[in-house]
């Protein structure tokens, strides 16, 4: 069974991890997501972190009660997975 990790864009704005390629992620957040910003989406599994570098493309609201936003997080470079 794969568990979901933990997931942080930085400077510390926690966000869910809705879908993950190695090309991109769909975050989900409590906090405004802003298209065009760069950050870095760090992710804690099993033990282990890894960070990847990427910029904020499509972002909109998910959800109005509560609001939550949602975006995609286009990585600088391929990520690459572990089996």
């Amino acid at each position: 069974m794969l568990s979901i990790p933990e997931a942080v864009l930085r400077p510390g704005q926690a966000v869910v991890l809705v879908n993950i390629t190695s090309r991109a992620a769909l975050v989900e957040s409590d906090a405004r997501l802003r298209p065009g910003a760069h950050t870095e989406l760090q992710l804690a599994m099993q033990g282990r972190r890894t960070s990847i570098k990427g910029q904020l493309d499509r972002c909109h609201v998910s959800t109005l009660d509560p609001l939550r936003y949602r975006g995609v997080l286009m990585f600088e470079a391929r990520l690459e997975f572990q089996e």
